[in-house]
Formats: C-alpha cells, structure tokens, sequence
C-alpha cells in the first residue's frame, strides 16, 4: 500500500468536547499489500491522530479515500501551520509529509430546502403555478412548476422523517391550498412538529423601492394573515430574497408586523453575489471573481435598522439564493460534497457567527 496524497481540511469529526480535524489521505494497493490491510496515522510535534485507521485491504492499482481525525495539542492557535506526516504502518513503512492549518472547531452549516417563485417576471401566476416545465423545456429539471414543487416537498417529507423545509410565497401557496384540500392536515402537521416552516410575512416578494408604503402595509396584513390564520403558521422570517431593492423603511413596518428577521439575496453588489464579475461562466450566469468575496465590508448576518428605530435581524445570502443550483447538477455525490465544501468555505469568511444557515 502507498500513500497517494494528503490534504488537511477546516473539516472535524469528534465531538464538540473533542473535536478532531480532518485529514484526507488517498491511498492505493500495491502488489507487496495484496490482500493485506494496512493501518495509517499522523505524527507531528504538534498534532498526531489517537488512534492508526486500517484500510483495506486494497487491490493493486485499487484507490481508497479515507479521512483522519488529529488531535492538536492545547495553545496552538487556528490558522497556525504545523508539519506533520502521515505513516503507514509495517510493510513499506511509507511516509508522506502534510502540512496542516489549524482550523477553528464548532462552525456548522444548515442546509435548507425552499424554491423562489417568480410570477409575472418570469410568466403568469397560472403559467409559473401549473404549466411552467411543460412550456419552458429549456429550463433545468428541478425548476418544475410551483405546485408541482410543493407537492414533491410534501412527499420528500413522507419518505424522509428527517427532512425539514422551508415555503414562502402565498403567490403558489393560496392556489395549492386551494387544489389540494387533502394536503392540508399534513401541512399542519409538518408545521407543528417544526418540519415546516413558512417565511414571508408578506404576500409575495414586494419590491419596496418601487411601490408605496402603502403597498407594503397591506402586502404584510394579506401574508402574514393568510398564512397564520388560515394554513396555521408562524411567519417570523421576511422572505425578500429576489427583491431587486429595499426600502429602508421595510425592517420598521415588518417589525410592527409581528415579524422578527429577514433574509435577501440581492443588494448592493452584482445580482448574483458580491464575488461575481459579469461575463460568461457556469450555466450562461457569470464567472467568478478571483479571491473569496473581495467587496464584502459587513457581516452576512446584522440588524436592518428603519429610521424609526425599528430593525429585523437580517441574513444578507452572500452566495446568492442560487448557490444550490451547483450542487444539484454535481454528477456524482462526491462532486456534490465538494460544492457544498466549497460554499462552507466562502461563506465562513464573512458570516458573523459559526452557525450559517
């Protein structure tokens, strides 16, 4: 057996009281191995894993991929690097260096399940509701029309007892209330064993620097009394995730509303995120910018403050609401994790706590 590469990540497994860092190793067989399993660990002045992993055995020319947990020792601070080598033990007795960045323990990323609506901008309400994947083929095969959307949440949900989702708009909400009676005690039910969550606390995603205050007002009667007195929810989060501008009132007539926070995707920067530059890229959107979010200067995570006083706990998607689309059309589970990796990793560099939604 030989050691291919090795790579140390922010990754950890463990426990929050033992955290271990994780090292990504590739080993292969080899004709000497065959049909033998052979143990690995790390060894450093400053770091080591507790306990050799065995692998295998590998056949020859066969790869394994395995991750190894290290234990830093106490007063090495994150983003300190340390020398260390990864040692196969008995048999070729192979060593590889590693140099490994302490990361920081206890950051952890929540992903969510939801779907944008986009009624009007992109078709009719009817057409976006009912009949947008038959008509726009071009489109990817997630992006089916709303209550077909609505319905596969609910039947993930059936199959899946630990699945948690989110829906927003009452644009493809009412219509499905509507047309699926049926549905409506699993809804609740989904609600009320918090699997289910509704956002918005307005109608539909109004944007605020084009239409009157008067507009948002009654936006925020209609949402957030449909969808807490007749469908049974709770609406805490408004949903202005596409929302092409933001009055700085909105935090202030949201908060008298009843609702909490916020979250949007677009604002200040290019519409598909703070490191993006125009130009061609994945999917025909943009490329992205060299560096991690380069223009960002505020946390994703603040309080949007109205000239009233009054604010909403915001979450700026620095990512975009678009990050997703990458890791659906990975190819292999691999890929996907990757991506998913990858976000974490950009979106740590500008979050304002360890806990990212």
């Amino acid at each position: 057996m030989e050691i291919v590469a090795a790579e140390a990540t922010n990754l950890f497994t463990g426990t929050e009281a033992a955290p271990r860092q994780v090292v990504r190793l590739v080993l292969r067989g080899t004709d000497a191995s065959a049909g033998q399993p052979g143990r690995v660990r790390i060894e450093g002045a400053r770091v080591r894993t507790d306990d050799a992993l065995t692998v295998g055995p590998l056949r020859p020319g066969e790869t394994a991929r395995v991750e190894v947990g290290i234990t830093v020792d106490e007063g090495v601070a994150a983003g300190e690097e340390l020398d260390a080598e990864v040692v196969l033990e008995g048999g070729s007795g192979a060593r590889t260096p590693v140099r490994i960045v302490v990361a920081e323990p206890g950051w952890r990323m929540f992903m969510i399940s939801h779907f944008h609506y986009d009624p009007v901008w992109w078709n009719t309400q009817a057409a976006y509701t009912e009949t947008w994947g038959a008509v726009l083929a071009y489109r990817a095969p997630f992006q089916g029309p709303g209550l077909a959307l609505v319905k596969s949440h609910l039947e993930m949900a059936r199959r899946e007892p630990d699945y948690k989702f989110v829906l927003a708009e009452l644009d493809y909400l009412k219509p499905y209330w509507d047309a699926y009676p049926e549905d409506r005690e699993y809804i609740r039910e989904l609600l009320a064993t918090d699997r289910l969550e509704f956002v918005g606390g307005t109608y539909n995603e109004p944007n605020t620097n084009l239409t009157s205050a008067e507009s948002t007002v009654r936006n925020a009667i209609y949402g957030v009394a449909y969808q807490r007195d007749v469908l049974g929810g709770l609406p805490a989060t408004a949903w202005q995730l596409d929302a092409f501008g933001h009055d700085p009132q909105f935090p202030g007539i949201m908060a008298d509303a009843g609702v909490s926070s916020s979250s949007w995707a677009r604002g200040p920067f290019h519409e598909w995120g703070p490191n993006w530059v125009r130009g061609p890229g994945r999917a025909g959107f943009a490329e992205l910018a060299e560096g991690e979010h380069p223009r960002m200067q505020f946390p994703m995570e603040f309080d949007w403050i109205a000239p009233s006083g009054r604010a909403l706990l915001t979450s700026f998607m620095a990512d975009h609401y678009s990050a997703g689309w990458w890791m659906d059309a990975a190819p292999t589970l691999e890929d996907a994790e990757t991506e998913v990796h990858r976000l974490f990793t950009e979106l740590s560099t500008v979050a304002a706590t360890k806990l990212r939604g």
